[in-house]
């Protein structure tokens, strides 16, 4: 298949956790990585194809996390004026930006700029946001967040933070700081990349 099958990484890395956990009376999931890292490299280092294979079941693994972050987003906003973590975005941007126009709020989400207008206008409508016109430019226009934004991002911000604890499950500070420093790393790649534009194709981000 062009994925492995499901469940199959699983029953790899379960394998080697029980050969690193026997005998241990600490474990962790950095030191784990380190000694996995240890198991396997030696031997030989991992073929195109091998590692190919690897960097796509990667790829599948944060495609199912971002899923995730949907789901939870989704059940931890449902009291709320949001639909999902892309309004909680807009709101975000909205109260700390300084001064921003639709354009600047459209930028801070990876959609269409047209997808986030549509949020935009969704959120003034329910009345979380409130456009002015620019003065010096009458063509352009503000964003604030209203009273009752203030109060929803609020509420928001609470939800949120309840999302990410879940969605780093049981790792200690230790390993959150470990990811947070390698997918810091990871968003300036891909923001550099972004940034550059005028992509045809997937092959035109990877030159």
């Amino acid at each position: 298949n062009f994925f492995m099958k499901e469940g199959r990484i699983i029953e790899e890395l379960v394998r080697y956790w029980n050969t690193y956990s026997e005998g241990r009376s600490t474990h962790s999931i950095e030191d784990f990585s380190k000694w996995l890292y240890g198991q396997l490299s030696p031997k030989k280092e991992l073929g195109s194809e091998d590692m190919g294979q690897t960097k796509m079941e990667l790829g599948r693994v944060f495609g199912r996390l971002v899923n995730f972050v949907d789901l939870w987003g989704k059940l931890a906003f449902k009291d709320l004026p949001l639909r999902h973590f892309e309004d909680f975005g807009i709101l975000t941007g909205a109260k700390y930006l300084p001064n921003p126009s639709k354009n600047d709020l459209a930028n801070t989400l990876l959609n269409q700029k047209s997808t986030a207008f549509e949020i935009i206008k969704r959120l003034t409508r329910d009345g979380l946001l409130a456009e002015e016109v620019e003065k010096e430019d009458r063509r352009m226009k503000r964003v604030k967040l209203t009273e009752l934004g203030e109060q929803v991002l609020l509420k928001a911000q609470q939800q949120a933070g309840k999302v990410s604890q879940l969605l780093m499950g049981d790792s200690t500070d230790k390993e959150i700081l470990f990811f947070l420093e390698k997918f810091k790393e990871l968003d300036r790649f891909h923001t550099d990349r972004y940034n550059q534009g005028g992509f045809q194709s997937i092959d035109d981000v990877l030159d």
